[in-house]
């Protein structure tokens, strides 16, 4: 008996010390994967998958080119990530009602910009706060439509002008998409995993190559980008992502070097927006 007691015990730690093995063994070629060939593993292996009630499927799938396109395993991975985004952060509404619609819209449009993650779930927010239109805060003593303060650890929006973002999807204006990427800057700074490594690894290089005077000068006489894009680096790159993901065939011709740029630093997201990789449905 003791002996059985003893054994079963070995057996236990080595199937615990081959677990951690395995685990660390993952990540580590997670790690090496993307920064060799810009690339991380396949999408995570799940037994199971989180749902969302069919009316914020519907939404999903109303507001989200980007779904639309996607393979029916991604389109499982991103409705997954959606109800865990929704389980994680908490909405509340200034003056008005939290609804589906808004909840959906959020949340997928977080998912969307980090969908080349592995670890897209991040601690640099909390909540997301929702106002009719534009609102004045009390910190800048200016007028918004949106904003990200990581001190307070929200993120909020101006519902009219995030609906607009979506309403027109090549005009590179996504309120959406612009306040999450100040997010994905912030969890890149503060938080060590994988994917916010490389992130703050390309984001490094992409603002080494732009401040070349030759690359400045192409930027700036294009008039690709609106001005706002020069106000600081934060600013920048926002802008940079919007465009990345609204108008990417015009983005890719005009600056295949700055786009593939971006590219690396969201791992490869593009590769699901452009006409050549597309699901094609009958």
């Amino acid at each position: 008996m003791e002996d059985w007691l003893t054994f079963s015990m070995i057996l236990v730690m080595v199937l615990l010390l081959g677990a951690v093995v395995l685990y660390f063994f993952i990540h580590i070629l997670d790690y090496l994967l993307a920064v060799l060939i810009g690339r991380t593993l396949r999408l995570p292996f799940r037994m199971k998958y989180k749902t969302l009630t069919p009316n914020q499927n519907a939404l999903v799938r109303h507001y989200f080119s980007f779904y639309r396109r996607l393979s029916p395993r991604r389109q499982r991975e991103f409705t997954h990530r959606v109800a865990c985004f929704l389980e994680r952060y908490t909405f509340h509404g200034q003056d008005l009602t939290i609804t589906d619609e808004m909840r959906i819209l959020v949340a997928g449009t977080y998912v969307m910009l980090t969908f080349g993650f592995r670890d897209y779930l991040t601690s640099v927010f909390e909540r997301v706060i929702v106002y009719p239109e534009v609102y004045y805060s009390t910190i800048t003593e200016q007028y918004h439509k949106g904003e990200f303060n990581p001190v307070a650890r929200a993120v909020v929006f101006s519902w009219a002008d995030l609906l607009e973002g979506h309403s027109v999807d090549n005009d590179n204006l996504n309120l959406g998409i612009h306040e999450f990427t100040h997010v994905l800057h912030r969890k890149g700074l503060a938080q060590r995993s994988t994917s916010a490594s490389l992130f703050k690894m390309h984001f490094k290089g992409l603002m080494e190559f732009v401040k070349h005077p030759h690359i400045q000068r192409q930027i700036v006489e294009s008039n690709y980008f609106r001005d706002y894009a020069f106000t600081n680096e934060y600013e920048f790159l926002a802008v940079v992502i919007e465009h990345y993901y609204e108008t990417p065939l015009e983005f890719r011709s005009h600056f295949p070097n700055l786009f593939r740029k971006v590219s690396r630093m969201l791992n490869h997201a593009h590769t699901l927006q452009l006409p050549e990789n597309r699901i094609q449905r009958r």
